[in-house]
């Protein structure tokens, strides 16, 4: 079995790249196509990789996705996370905006939402707790 020259792990030998750490494995594009597809003659040179050799539905091999692509964190949820630590019930109705929003833009914040989410129920929840104990003092 074929082994990674950068990740050291092993390589199924249909792969073009490493699944592990995107290293091109060295098998020419034109073979792989080839096994999957067998009633496609190979190229005359199966070492060159051209763009038309690469399938359509299969990504080109980058290590880094452009800074363009790159989505903004929601405003949103960063409001609610910073309002989960300053101890707010407000974080979990801004952390279910937050996420309403991210539904339907795209926006990255997901995991920073949730947690205001549960923090807000949480200071929501000892905020009650001290309320229903305060009055339950006095009576």
């Amino acid at each position: 079995m074929a082994v990674c020259a950068n990740c050291s792990r092993e390589l199924q030998p249909e792969w073009k790249f490493c699944i592990y750490c995107g290293t091109p494995t060295g098998v020419p594009v034109t073979v792989a196509v080839a096994a999957a597809q067998p009633e496609v003659p190979p190229a005359a040179e199966p070492d060159v990789l051209r763009a038309d050799d690469i399938p359509a539905d299969e990504p080109a091999p980058a290590s880094h996705p452009p800074a363009a692509r790159a989505a903004r964190i929601n405003i949103l949820a960063v409001l609610a996370l910073i309002l989960g630590c300053l101890v707010s019930p407000l974080a979990a109705l801004f952390g279910h905006l937050a996420l309403n929003q991210i539904g339907r833009t795209g926006e990255r914040g997901t995991a920073i939402a949730w947690v205001a989410i549960v923090l807000g129920y949480l200071s929501l929840a000892a905020l009650l707790v001290l309320g229903i104990s305060y009055f339950a003092l006095i009576a």
